[in-house]
């Protein structure tokens, strides 16, 4: 019989949603629970620090899995020491901003929970090359991303990267074009001329896996058109104008090794949450009680990022439309007439019909196809780096 259990673990990048890791009946129910503390120190951006406790095998009940009530800093060989770190609740991380953390120090994580006191080991800040391109390629079942660096020989081989992405989308019909074909309850949805606010939207988040790249075996220490992530075609990301911000640091000897290990691990086991190995232990340490075992690794290092934009019509291909979106109102127009025209007035549906009219000759759309904030994601919040303005 298999055992399930759920850990909040490898959260040193990202936040992401939790999967189950169905445990082989060898697994020893001795084994306890321990504290997780990951994260990163970036000078030129925001660090953040996560900490979790793993639940222990065979426990029937959900430890709480990420810790909001522990005192965060990060400090300095040479004396500094930043403001406690806030908790982001739902990012389920500790937040400093570092954007100008003074060079040429070495800085640790210093944490204080329960009463003890744990600090990662002090590093400098791994200097990294500017990125030189960010690139796509686009093939039948869509697009992928692509990074492009170019490093000295003496600088660090190892590379680590996370994204950002933005895009915007729009409903599949803009029921306030000029042709006044469009019949909706105006109450419910307040256009003025050509603005139409259920039209345009956007939708944006964070990369979630552990993406590292070395050329330790490589004659250059050059990153060519390394990929980052897929894209579907079909994918509403890139239905319209898509935008993807990408970050990047280098990472020490030791810190490549550890997070190479994990990915291998966690990619093998099929969870991000699945139970660490003994042997994966990092640079943390408990320095009030060293008795008291801690896993996790923090890094130290100066952030580089690089953004383009591509646009739908950068493509070949066409994106496909919403499907399920119409129906013509002749099927059934006697049996469905008054219902039809209830949806009308609350708002449910709109209706395109030249005679000014529903009968049977209007075609009914569904809410989802003209209200773009019915997508899952959604967000009226433009960036303010975006190319264009519908306000």
């Amino acid at each position: 019989m298999k055992k399930t259990i759920i850990f909040s673990i490898m959260l040193m990048l990202f936040a992401s949603c939790i999967n189950e890791y169905k445990l082989p009946d060898t697994v020893s129910e001795s084994y306890k629970e321990e504290l997780v503390i990951q994260g990163r120190i970036l000078s030129g951006d925001n660090s953040a620090i996560y900490i979790s406790r793993t639940s222990p095998f065979g426990s029937k009940e959900q430890l709480e899995q990420f810790i909001p009530n522990a005192e965060v800093r990060i400090i300095g060989q040479k004396g500094y020491e930043s403001e406690p770190a806030i908790y982001n609740e739902p990012l389920r991380q500790y937040t400093l901003n570092t954007v100008e953390l003074p060079q040429g120090d070495h800085y640790a994580v210093k944490v204080i929970l329960d009463g003890e006191t744990y600090q990662s080991e002090f590093q400098p800040l791994q200097d990294s090359p500017e990125i030189d391109s960010i690139t796509y390629k686009e093939s039948e079942d869509g697009i992928s991303i692509h990074v492009t660096t170019f490093n000295t020989e003496n600088g660090g081989r190892g590379y680590m990267w996370t994204y950002e992405e933005d895009w915007e989308f729009h409903a599949d019909i803009n029921f306030a074009d000029p042709t006044g074909k469009f019949l909706y309850n105006k109450d419910k949805y307040p256009v003025e001329e050509n603005k139409n606010p259920y039209y345009y939207c956007w939708g944006n988040q964070k990369s979630s896996d552990i993406m590292i790249y070395s050329t330790e075996n490589l004659k250059e220490n050059t990153v060519k058109e390394h990929e980052l992530l897929r894209i579907p075609i079909d994918d509403i990301r890139i239905s319209y104008i898509y935008s993807i911000l990408v970050k990047q640091w280098v990472l020490s000897h030791d810190a490549y090794r550890y997070f190479k290990t994990m990915k291998s691990y966690t990619e093998e086991a099929g969870s991000l949450f699945a139970p660490l190995p003994s042997e994966i232990v990092g640079n943390m340490k408990c320095t009030s009680n060293p008795n008291i075992k801690v896993k996790g690794y923090v890094i130290a290092a100066n952030v580089v990022e690089k953004r383009i934009f591509i646009y739908e019509s950068d493509f070949k291909k066409i994106h496909s439309e919403y499907e399920n979106c119409s129906w013509q109102s002749n099927a059934n127009w006697l049996n469905w007439e008054k219902a039809w025209q209830d949806m009308l007035n609350n708002g449910t549906i709109i209706v395109y019909s030249t005679s000014g009219k529903l009968d049977e000759s209007s075609i009914l759309y569904r809410k989802p196809c003209f209200d773009c904030m019915q997508t899952k994601g959604a967000t009226k919040k433009r960036p303010d780096f975006w190319p264009n303005n519908h306000e």
